[in-house]
């Protein structure tokens, strides 16, 4: 079945390499206006450069800066969308990354936490208004099979030895959680919220990564991961597909929707209440 996104605006976070520029591409392949979300200006405008270079489609490659890490920056995105569109189709979560010590976001809040959980959580939440604006839009969060170690009351590794793969873990299992709760939440406002996980991918979200594991991560990559243009299958379906319309709530891999994990409504409820302490500067 052949797709066509003319006429709709998606965001993708992280689409200045890898994954995240392989769904730029194919949304921009497919007609529709890509604004990229670039922490580094100058690669996203290079990003920009190579897509326009391949489809031809120069009025609708956009580039905002954004850092998902940086909640100002988040708010200062969307108030740069919202001063160029009015409404959104597709938003793609994709920015991700783990690191092997402790750091902290320009707002002091534990880095992978802020860029997988709280900048996907704010942004999602600042652009509900586009999304719903267009009467049948999309989210997209990139999760992983690598879950787990999930703690509400140290989301942040303060009391635990803190250990940037099991940061990871935990900031992966909180997305599924998240996007969830946005499902649900979102439902009657005819914007669906599913999570898509790409499988293992040779990308670059190891570059903040080093030691034995990540190593370890890179060389199974060499050998065993399929290129990035593979991976974007399932989230640009995902994002585009019509057999996936009014369809939300799910873990979708392989193009298959499955219920996935960690529904727990309680534990859900929680992590979107830290989640909004955390936004406000209260926790």
């Amino acid at each position: 079945m052949s797709i066509d996104a003319t006429g709709t605006v998606a965001v993708v976070t992280g689409a200045t390499g890898g994954i995240g520029r392989e769904i730029a591409l194919g949304l921009s392949r497919l007609g529709a206006t890509v604004i990229i979300g670039a922490r580094n200006l100058q690669r996203g405008n290079a990003t920009r450069e190579a897509i326009i270079a391949e489809t031809g489609t120069t009025d609708r490659v956009l580039v905002l800066a954004l850092d998902v890490a940086d909640l100002g920056s988040v708010r200062a995105f969307v108030e740069a969308f919202r001063q160029n569109f009015t409404g959104l189709h597709v938003l793609v979560n994709n920015a991700g990354a783990w690191f092997t010590q402790r750091r902290e976001s320009p707002d002091g809040i534990e880095l992978t936490l802020a860029t997988n959980v709280l900048g996907p959580h704010l942004l999602t939440e600042l652009l509900t208004g586009a999304l719903q604006h267009t009467g049948d839009a999309r989210i997209v969060n990139i999760v992983s099979s690598i879950t787990g170690e999930y703690d509400a009351e140290d989301l942040q590794f303060r009391q635990r030895p803190y250990d940037g793969f099991k940061a990871y873990k935990q900031s992966k299992q909180a997305l599924s959680m998240l996007t969830w709760g946005a499902a649900a939440r979102l439902e009657r406002a005819a914007i669906t919220v599913n999570a898509a996980e790409p499988g293992f991918v040779r990308t670059d979200l190891n570059r903040n990564a080093h030691g034995a594991r990540a190593a370890m991560i890179n060389l199974f990559a060499r050998l065993m991961a399929v290129p990035p243009s593979k991976g974007a299958d399932t989230p640009l379906w995902a994002a585009t597909s019509p057999t996936l319309r009014g369809v939300t709530g799910k873990l979708i891999a392989k193009r298959r929707p499955t219920e996935g994990k960690y529904h727990d409504l309680s534990a859900i409820t929680d992590l979107e209440r830290r989640c909004a302490a955390l936004e406000e500067g209260h926790a």
